[in-house]
């Protein structure tokens, strides 16, 4: 991936090229962000159940996989990503 400089408006808000948020696929209201020391961290933004729509999406591709063998490994997901 190639630098590009960020701009700031007046109010404070960056614009990440298309070129970048397509890469990265990042999506309006789907991203997150923070600062560690000087630096600005910027990544998509998955909460519990994105994660497990894509999961369960994954394992749908394979149809000898049965729906109770899906929903034991999606509650396991789930409960590891509410311990932390």
């Amino acid at each position: 991936m190639t630098s590009k400089q960020l701009q700031m408006d007046d109010k404070g808000r960056l614009q990440i090229p298309k070129e970048i948020r397509d890469q990265l696929g990042l999506k309006p209201g789907k991203v997150k962000g923070r600062i560690e020391g000087e630096t600005l961290v910027i990544e998509p933004s998955s909460n519990m159940f994105d994660k497990l729509a894509s999961y369960v999406k994954c394992n749908f591709d394979s149809l000898e996989t049965s729906l109770p063998e899906l929903r034991k490994s999606a509650e396991k997901q789930g409960l590891n990503e509410v311990k932390r």
